[in-house]
């Protein structure tokens, strides 16, 4: 299993001047990568700040500065006495379904007065509310190896949910190092030619052929760039005939 990704970035949401709401303000990282197919259902988001007894946290995709409890996001479950929040995927999945997830969402802190009144903290002099964007991927994933004999069986090199990525970058290269092939997302699996003669050989997606003509059996090394943020997939297929 591939691990999560984490980039780190501090934003800091600094407390109210002469000590009023003086522990209003939490620190998060900015985004949160994750896969739609891992086994841990639930991901925590790293965050770290005070923790005022007297404070409500809500995890909104709402970044409206209110007076009033936002309504909280069903895709985060959160701690009822603290700022943190665990993303759930099967709630996402339930939404979503194998469609690529890309979400902000934003963390309101509200203290409670002592007459049971709310103030929200304060928006940072620099703009915005503390913040996480949350990315759930699709497992892209591929085949060891393809037979280009027309039969509609493992004709070409099939790449699972490349769909969900318009604009992945795809890269084929021959057993010497040299690029032989280069795709994007959006017109892999295009047909060049629909008739059905030499099917094929008349692909965008690798099928064992390069400019009509016939690639020798062997193996080949693909690179696959789904997103910015999902990491480089290096690995070989095998053509047989």
């Amino acid at each position: 299993m591939q691990k999560l990704i984490w980039l780190f970035c501090l934003t800091l949401l600094p407390g109210f001047v002469f000590g009023q709401l003086e522990s209003c303000y939490v620190v998060a990282e900015p985004k949160l990568i994750t896969y739609a197919d891992q086994t841990n259902r639930l991901v925590p988001i790293v965050v770290n700040g005070s923790v005022n007894t007297n404070s409500i946290w809500v995890w909104s995709q709402s970044d409206v500065f209110d007076t009033s409890p936002e309504a909280p996001s069903i895709f985060i479950k959160q701690s009822a006495n603290s700022f943190e929040g665990v993303l759930d995927l099967d709630v996402v999945k339930t939404k979503y379904g194998s469609s690529l997830f890309d979400e902000r969402f934003y963390i309101h802190q509200y203290v409670v007065n002592a007459d049971g009144t709310k103030i929200h903290c304060p928006v940072p002099p620099d703009g915005g509310l503390p913040s996480v964007r949350i990315k759930v991927f699709p497992r892209v994933k591929t085949y060891e190896a393809i037979t280009p004999n027309d039969d509609d069986l493992n004709d070409y090199l099939e790449i699972e949910n490349l769909d969900q990525y318009l604009f992945a970058e795809v890269k084929i290269f021959d057993r010497w190092g040299q690029l032989i092939l280069e795709r994007v997302g959006f017109d892999y699996y295009e047909k060049i030619d629909k008739s059905k003669a030499n099917k094929a050989g008349n692909m965008k997606a690798f099928n064992g052929y390069l400019n009509g003509k016939t690639l020798p059996s062997g193996v080949y090394m693909y690179s696959i760039k789904p997103d910015e943020d999902y990491p480089e997939i290096i690995g070989s297929v095998t053509v047989i005939r």
